[in-house]
């Protein structure tokens, strides 16, 4: 079966994957207002992360980056064993992609914390034998580990019974904590980030 896999991103060009029998055939973006016109069954995911993802585990199956040419933003290719995205559209060079992080992201297959990666708010990372959630989206870098940059990272912590609200706790429903002296229960499972305090976010949590 082929399929076709639209991805939105937040008013920014939409990317689409074709498959066929499983396998990655084609990508590409679909700028502004336009529409693929196709009678392939369509796949919506909720998210450009999801695509990315869905890609890794293609990674095979992607063309090799080209030494020259022109590369067209939002495509995907093989390179030393890892998947990249332009993130760019510009003419390529001999430049490595490592070093010119403004044109091209890593497409990460583990969730270890690398190098050159864009990652979205949520997106969880192991580092340092622990594990991380990414609480403001960037593309990392060599120096911003995330022990060293608690403005984008918050250690994920076991979520206690009780307590007082923490950022990065994944919470389940029925969770009850504290914050500024008045009790919560959680309303809907999800990882905390700063913004998302109980008295702001009523959806998440329930005074008690």
């Amino acid at each position: 079966m082929t399929t076709a896999t639209l991805v939105t991103t937040d008013g920014r060009p939409k990317q689409y994957a074709l498959f066929h029998l499983d396998a990655l055939v084609a990508t590409g973006v679909l700028g502004g207002t336009e529409r693929m016109a196709t009678p392939l069954e369509v796949v919506a995911e909720e998210s450009e992360v999801t695509f990315v993802a869905a890609l890794a585990l293609t990674a095979a199956a992607l063309p090799e980056l080209p030494d020259s040419g022109w590369l067209e933003a939002g495509a995907v290719y093989a390179h030393k064993g890892a998947a990249l995205m332009v993130r760019q559209s510009h003419w390529r060079t001999e430049h490595d992609p490592a070093d010119v992080p403004a044109l091209f992201w890593t497409v990460n297959t583990s969730d270890a914390w690398i190098v050159g990666e864009r990652v979205e708010v949520g997106a969880r990372r192991t580092y340092g034998g622990k594990t991380w959630a990414c609480i403001q989206a960037h593309t990392t870098q060599a120096d911003w580990t995330p022990p060293a940059m608690p403005a984008l990272w918050a250690e994920v912590v076991v979520t206690p019974p009780t307590g007082r609200w923490a950022v990065g706790v994944t919470y389940k429903v029925g969770d009850e904590v504290t914050y500024k002296g008045l009790l919560y229960r959680c309303r809907q499972a999800h990882t905390s980030i700063v913004t998302w305090e109980p008295p702001k976010v009523l959806a998440l949590w329930l005074p008690i």
